[in-house]
């Protein structure tokens, strides 16, 4: 018994010195916050409050986030990376609080050997479940691609779902890439492509090309991509009007945006000239001024933006206001609080205020 005794209290001063050795490695950081909504149109307001830890040891880090709101408890979620070597690790787990059951697991490991990047991911939910094995490598200028699907839905019996083989090589003046993809029905197609082809006429246009192949049909499809470049603090929205792949019908300029920091205060400017393209589809221009800079207790920052809706109600067509202000009072406190303010009904949408600690 003495023996016993003498090998019980050994092991526990193992685990013990274990233990605290690896607390002396480990960090534990956090946030609490919580913020009220006051909405006119609808009361009591609505409370919501989260709960984020993250504890690292090594190479590990393991997080919770919890989430409350005024209805009960609205996120619970736990999440584990890590690695071994060149082995990569990562996991999640999370519940569905409104259903009072498990929701999703996933599982995730990659490790690199040489050239070669091998990949592999799993995900089980209550009626789905699916893994995908995935390898990637190059020699010179070639790189190869292959991936590999097993799923299931409604059960837990994994069967072959398809085979993706990808193979990208220079080829002449372009980079060329394809893709072979079968599925649990045998060939679905094969597509190659071709990006930014460049015309000498047309320096601020190319067009990609995919040519693609199936057992009853082949199409080339054909996508321009224009750039005409910066314009300093003056932005112009261009539209190209293509009725097909092949023809350019007109290019318009339809809104122009002016933008310009001065100190820690930026001003920007945005009209819409179409009649098409609006703000928060109703508004045709918007003026905003934002600054960040330190306050008198810590990084102190804002945003006032103003909206204007043509033949508005009200004075110079002045129809929207929206604004926010922060603060961090020390380095684990701070304060937000936000208003929007729809002046042509007359109705203070929303306002916000809440804090977060983190330490």
């Amino acid at each position: 018994m003495v023996a016993r005794g003498c090998w019980l209290a050994a092991a526990v001063g193992l685990v013990l010195t274990l233990s605290l050795h690896s607390f002396a490695e480990a960090s534990l950081s956090g946030s609490w916050s919580l913020s009220a909504d006051i909405d006119s149109a609808a009361w009591p307001p609505t409370l919501s409050s989260s709960l984020d830890l993250t504890y690292a040891i090594g190479p590990w880090s393991f997080a919770s986030a919890t989430g409350l709101s005024s209805t009960g408890l609205s996120k619970l979620d736990f999440k584990a990376v890590g690695s071994f070597g060149d082995f990569s690790l990562s996991s999640s787990l999370s519940f569905d609080p409104a259903a009072v059951g498990f929701k999703r697991w996933s599982l995730s490991a990659d490790c690199d050997v040489g050239d070669l990047s091998l990949s592999s991911s799993f995900e089980l939910t209550p009626n789905y479940v699916a893994l995908e094995v995935s390898a990637d490598g190059s020699s010179g200028d070639v790189i190869l691609g292959i991936d590999v699907e097993l799923r299931s839905r409604g059960g837990c019996e994994l069967l072959f779902d398809g085979i993706d083989i990808s193979v990208g090589l220079p080829f002449c003046c372009a980079d060329v890439s394809s893709e072979i993809s079968f599925s649990c029905d045998g060939f679905e197609e094969a597509e190659f492509s071709v990006s930014d082809i460049e015309i000498p006429t047309l320096p601020w246009m190319t067009i990609d090309a995919d040519l693609t192949f199936e057992m009853d049909e082949k199409a080339l499809d054909l996508s321009p991509s224009f750039d005409f470049g910066t314009f300093s603090c003056i932005d112009l929205y261009i539209e190209v009007q293509t009725p097909s792949t092949l023809r350019i019908s007109r290019i318009s300029i339809y809104g122009i945006g002016i933008s310009c920091d001065i100190g820690e205060v930026s001003f920007e400017a945005l009209s819409y000239l179409d009649g098409t393209h609006l703000l928060k589809g109703t508004y045709w221009e918007m003026y905003s001024v934002s600054f960040n800079d330190e306050g008198c207790c810590g990084p102190f920052s804002g945003t006032v933006a103003v909206y204007f809706l043509e033949g508005g109600a009200r004075l110079f067509d002045v129809a929207y206001l929206e604004g926010s202000l922060s603060i961090d009072l020390t380095e684990s406190f701070a304060f937000d609080m936000g208003m929007s303010f729809d002046t042509e009904a007359g109705i203070l949408e929303e306002l916000t205020c809440g804090f977060e600690v983190s330490w």
